[in-house]
């Protein structure tokens, strides 16, 4: 990447302080408040008080020293700041060098370096993907974009979760209706209905299991798998008197709710499963206890295939989620592989020996704190704060997904050779991904640790509407898609378009609004995704940057038709004698030399969202311009042929952004 206009101008002033002073000194520039101070500003403030001397003086030393160059225009001291105000057409010109020079515009080998893996989606196969986690689908396939565009070698990875406890019941459940019942939409949200089903069942049988450990049997006559209200009303009268009342009480009427939901909702569904289970398991609770221990183990072909089964399923819808907002997976890696590889039991004897494993009659708790204290872990992360115990073998002596997910970690960077590696998973997960690191650091792995950062995020809504899954209550990037598919055939339907080419705009368009929607938010900030906003071509959102892509293509593209021969400016642009008139050029003409710069930054910070927002401005910026500055209608050649290099040079730059991003390119809308 070339040198940059304001860091020359730097270096220069600094070979001036150096002459005087002898010895380097903090010089930083920054962008004045107004135009109308400069370009770019130099404090002199701090400077001013390490070397005892007034920022007048310092300034005037260098106003009077400083070389004449064919960049800067006129230098002037304004309340302890130096400005430089550029020449405009020369800054322009390098400018356009650099754009000229490059196949994409701010690609670059700055991390070449590098090899980074990104692990993002990763959910649970319980049915569909909800807006909450392709957030994370939608942050790490930009983080890995980013990367890619500067230069770094990236891979890919979705860590399918088949081993939880949660996906027993659903195997037992779509065992038994397979054959009976086709799916009637699309397979990971029809698999969203067998769940929330047969996680309800379970829950009953669970609950009805303890009242009658306790000795309290209701009278009623509903089944193991089936609550009544007058069933309930004599669980609490029998539960009058105990401490535990209240909690089994809501959780009692809570099942009878969602059951009576699920009943109206998914009749058909409903009473399949509920006769299948009821005639063929005489105790759910127990069948999924066998059924998660016998698929950890891995030995019964028939239960891991039945998991494998259901879980190819979910995942190839997941899949196609994903591939209508134009991310893409490169590598799947199975939980139940690290479960049967036979190294979590000796990760869990070593963890024990070191006496950082806390044994609770069948449960092992990792003592967090204890690790972090006696290893660098504290020291390194600047923790202050006690850390709590983690549970990582539950009261059935059943390993969680922690477990699998250390001896994983103890594999993840050999796969890539990476050098670095993202998590992008949920802020809920902050507790467990820090289990991980602490685990690795307790097992002398910390080099390994290090490279692992669990990039998290706040949770997505939509405006209206509640989640839950567990009661096949989903907002699903599918549902968002159609709905904002929705309004972008509104706006379309009054244009002269052929059906091929509206669908063709209606489906780009409605991946970049569910998408940008998404991406430009801070992901520590909560998000209520409104369609609507996310659709309107007026709002900040995605169709609002394939307008302006369209809408500048669109000049060029005009231009044959004035007499205007757009490939002999852009050829010829060196030679050009370059005419910048207005505020509305310089300004856009600024934020397009600030892109590379922008990338870079974006990476440095992590901050995906800050291309998303440097992006809108740009565009913004573009739409002024359009406005203030007639094109090809410009009367002057000068002035016509710099705005026609304007324009071209703000294509470029969203095509880069675009694939940063991955937003489609549309020439017409």
């Amino acid at each position: 990447m070339s040198s940059r206009v304001y860091d020359d101008i730097k270096d220069a002033i600094t070979k001036v302080l150096k002459s005087k002073y002898k010895r380097e000194l903090d010089l930083n520039w920054t962008f004045p408040r107004s135009s109308e101070l400069g370009d770019i500003s130099f404090p002199l403030f701090k400077m001013s008080k390490e070397l005892k001397e007034s920022p007048q003086e310092i300034g005037n030393f260098i106003l009077e020293n400083l070389p004449k160059t064919d960049i800067i225009e006129k230098s002037a001291l304004h309340g302890g700041f130096l400005n430089i105000f550029l020449k405009k057409s020369e800054f322009f010109s390098k400018l356009l060098n650099n754009i000229q020079e490059q196949e994409k515009y701010g690609a670059s080998r700055v991390r070449s370096n590098e090899r980074i893996i990104v692990e993002h989606t990763s959910s649970n196969p319980t049915g569909p993907l909800h807006v909450g986690n392709v957030r994370s689908s939608i942050i790490g396939d930009v983080i890995g974009r980013l990367y890619k565009f500067l230069g770094a070698e990236v891979n890919i990875r979705y860590y399918v979760n088949d081993l939880g406890r949660q996906i027993a019941p659903l195997v037992i459940g779509y065992q038994l209706v397979k054959d009976e019942i086709t799916p009637d939409t699309k397979i990971d949200l029809w698999v969203g209905k067998l769940y929330a089903i047969m996680n309800t069942l379970f829950e009953i049988n669970q609950i009805k299991n303890l009242m009658e450990s306790k000795g309290n049997k209701a009278d009623g006559k509903s089944s193991k798998y089936e609550l009544t209200e007058v069933e309930i009303a004599e669980y609490e009268s029998i539960l009058e008197n105990e401490d535990a009342e209240n909690k089994i009480s809501s959780q009692l009427n809570k099942l009878l709710r969602v059951q009576s939901s699920l009943k109206n909702r998914i009749p058909k569904l409903y009473t399949v499963l509920y006769e299948a289970t009821n005639e063929n398991i005489a105790d759910l609770n127990s069948q999924t206890t066998l059924y998660v221990k016998k698929f950890q183990e891995g030995k019964d072909k028939e239960i891991v295939s039945q998991f494998r089964e259901l879980t190819e399923k979910v995942l190839a819808g997941h899949i196609e989620t994903l591939k209508m907002l134009n991310i893409f997976i490169e590598d799947y890696d199975w939980e139940s592989t690290y479960a049967w590889s036979g190294e979590v039991p000796q990760v869990l004897d070593e963890l024990s020996k070191k006496g950082y494993l806390r044994h609770d009659d069948k449960a092992r708790l990792l003592l967090c704190d204890k690790i972090a204290r006696e290893t660098s872990y504290k020291t390194k992360y600047d923790i202050k704060h006690e850390l709590s115990d983690l549970i990582i073998v539950n009261s059935e002596g059943i390993t969680l997904y922690v477990c699998r997910d250390i001896v994983y970690h103890l594999h993840k960077l050999d796969k890539f050779d990476a050098t670095y590696c993202y998590n992008v998973i949920s802020k809920q997960q902050q507790l467990a991904q820090q289990g991980v690191k602490l685990a690795l650091y307790a097992l002398g792995k910390p080099e390994i640790a290090d490279k692992i950062e669990h990039y998290d995020y706040e949770y997505v809504s939509l405006v209206g509407r509640k989640m839950a899954g567990r009661e096949f209550e989903y907002v699903t990037p599918d549902e968002i898609y159609e709905l904002t598919q929705k309004e972008i055939y509104e706006i379309l339907k009054n244009r002269e378009y052929q059906q091929e080419q509206m669908d063709e705009i209606a489906q780009k368009v409605s991946s970049s609004s569910v998408k940008y929607h998404i991406l430009k938010m801070d992901p520590q900030k909560t998000i209520k995704f409104d369609v609507k906003k996310a659709a309107d071509p007026n709002e900040n959102s995605g169709p609002f940057l394939q307008y302006s892509f369209a809408r500048a293509l669109n000049i060029l593209l005009k231009a044959p038709d004035k007499g205007i021969d757009v490939k002999e400016i852009i050829d010829n642009a060196n030679s050009i004698d370059l005419k910048i008139e207005s505020e509305a050029e310089w300004n856009l003409i600024k934020m397009i030399e600030d892109l590379p710069h922008v990338l870079i930054k974006s990476l440095k910070t992590v901050k995906p969202d800050s291309v998303a927002n440097f992006t809108y401005s740009l565009a913004a910026a573009f739409h002024k311009f359009y406005d203030a500055c007639p094109v090809l209608i410009a009367k002057e050649a000068a002035v016509l042929q710099t705005r026609i290099l304007i324009v071209y040079s703000t294509i470029k730059c969203l095509e880069s952004l675009f694939e940063v991003m991955g937003i489609d390119i549309l020439e017409k809308m």
